[in-house]
């Protein structure tokens, strides 16, 4: 409803796939997924040039501690905790488009 379109993944595998496919310019990710973590997942496509520097918005229930062990701090990377707060989540993926890290 405010005009992104959405692909879904049922996984961190499935993820990579559709990424590399659709070249999506922002990625919502859990930090833990099934298949692969949505951290591990983001590693990987850090190693492919058609996938690298694609914007990634972590959701997590793990502790900021946590989250900071798995995700590295970068440009492009923003780790929100759950519960989201819909315009939080709204605000962050508004500022993340606005990322041109290609």
């Amino acid at each position: 409803s405010r005009g992104h379109q959405v692909a879904l993944a049922a996984d961190g595998v499935e993820m990579i796939e559709k990424a590399k496919t659709i070249a999506p310019k922002l990625i919502i990710a859990d930090i833990m997924m099934p298949g692969a973590y949505g951290s591990a997942a983001y590693k990987t496509l850090q190693e492919d040039a058609h996938t690298k520097g694609i914007p990634v918005l972590f959701l997590t229930a793990v502790s900021p501690e946590q989250a900071a062990r798995v995700v590295p701090a970068a440009e492009g990377i923003r780790i929100m905790h759950k519960p989201v707060d819909i315009m939080a989540l709204l605000a962050a993926v508004k500022e993340m488009l606005a990322i041109d890290t290609k």
